[in-house]
């Protein structure tokens, strides 16, 4: 028997696929959805036309100039935090919800995770995030199984400890983490007592009231060494890109009108990690797209079109497009017959991301404070030759409209 939670549902596609709006819940928040994602994966059957038509002859980028290299130095790397936790969660269920036989019933589950640092979009807040392996030791079977559609024994948790005792925690792995609980203490080698409950609604009727208690601790192991996130790239980019990173930014998640946006190192097509920051000194249209979305699809077919546009204007400019695994898992990385497929499509030239989660995790909270619009996909930022964001929506209608919105702040800008 199984019955679910409320599910995440992505919405059929109209000018935009999906929307953020609200996350599932299980094991208390944070990410862990407790069952399926369920919902539409959206416009999956619209290509977006034939797309063979890349607009005419390419126009250079203004001022473009590939690497001619790699950086001196080498990679960084430091010791490691690791944490363990052992947590037993509480499920308990009203009248409504028994009589649709759902039973009280207690599961646990033992955690250990390594610490990672190319994740730190995903927790802002966090001063560590880890990675690692949850596994169920009791009520996988009589329990949990009443509100998950897969019960795995192990699957992979993100946790992250801020200086302010709080606790973040996701179920799945490149999903931002959320608050979760705080704590008392916060000292690392300490056996720290954790607790924390939410409460949900079934799709069957009812109501679940979920509590957690445990004890987790951390500390920091030499023998476990984890590299800086952006060390010295050894060889010029394969997909000859500039490497223009002016080595003067400030790295800051909170993501707000004129700041800095953050740096993060993504394979591109070519299969090897490229730094954001490299293509200072272009405007960069940042889209966040899945090959399941039909307005993304429409999308990338005009793009090489306005970018051909722009550059014969003399504006130096690169649409980015972070590539997620589709409606059902946006925040997860695709394989590479999707990336693949999907620059063949559409006869692309500029970088393809494989996204793992970087959208997903800044993208909403800066395009709902900007413009009011809820998260959906195609989402895009327009960020400019400073590196700064300054505008971004979600929809597709046409290329014109980013166009302009480029030419104004460009013509402010003396060009």
């Amino acid at each position: 028997m199984r019955r679910s939670l409320v599910p995440f549902v992505f919405l059929a596609c109209l000018g935009a696929c999906g929307d953020k709006d609200a996350e599932p819940v299980g094991d208390g928040g944070a990410g862990d959805d407790g069952g399926d994602d369920g919902g539409d994966s959206g416009d999956s059957g619209d290509d977006g036309g034939d797309s063979g038509d890349d607009g005419g002859e390419d126009v250079t980028n203004p001022g473009y100039e590939a690497c001619a290299g790699g950086e001196e130095g080498e990679v960084e790397s430091s010791a490691a935090t690791v944490l363990s936790a052992t947590i037993t969660w509480t499920l308990e269920f009203d009248e409504d919800a028994e009589e649709n036989d759902f039973v009280d019933c207690t599961y646990s589950r033992i955690y250990e995770g390594v610490q990672v640092r190319d994740l730190d979009y995903t927790c802002p807040d966090c001063d560590f995030i880890v990675s690692g392996e949850a596994t169920m030791t009791e009520g996988l079977d009589d329990c949990y199984s009443q509100i998950s559609g897969d019960p795995q024994e192990t699957r992979t948790e993100n946790w992250g400890i801020s200086g302010e005792a709080t606790l973040y925690r996701s179920g799945r792995d490149q999903f931002p983490l959320g608050e979760l609980t705080t704590f008392e203490g916060g000292a690392a080698d300490t056996s720290i007592e954790v607790g924390w409950e939410s409460e949900s609604e079934l799709t069957d009727g009812g109501i679940m009231l979920l509590s957690a208690t445990g004890t987790m601790s951390w500390t920091s192991d030499d023998e476990t060494q984890v590299d800086e996130p952006f060390g010295p790239r050894a060889d010029a980019y394969a997909c000859e890109w500039e490497c223009n990173d002016p080595g003067d930014l400030e790295l800051d998640y909170a993501l707000t009108e004129g700041s800095t946006m953050p740096n993060v190192r993504l394979d591109d097509q070519c299969g090897e990690p490229v730094d954001l920051w490299d293509f200072h000194g272009s405007y960069l249209v940042l889209d966040t797209s899945q090959s399941d979305c039909g307005p993304c699809r429409s999308m990338a077919e005009g793009e090489e079109d306005f970018l051909n546009t722009m550059r014969g204007e003399g504006i130096p400019i690169r649409v980015i497009t972070f590539m997620g695994n589709g409606l059902s898992e946006p925040y997860g990385t695709p394989d590479q017959a999707t990336i693949d497929d999907w620059i063949s499509a559409y006869g692309l030239k500029d970088p393809v991301f494989y996204d793992r989660g970087y959208a997903y995790s800044l993208f909403p909270d800066f395009i709902d404070g900007f413009s009011g619009e809820s998260f959906g996909y195609p989402a895009w930022l327009l960020v400019d030759p400073d590196m700064s964001v300054f505008y971004g929506n979600v929809g597709f209608s046409d290329w014109e409209t980013v166009a302009d919105l480029i030419r104004e702040d460009w013509s402010n800008r003396g060009g």
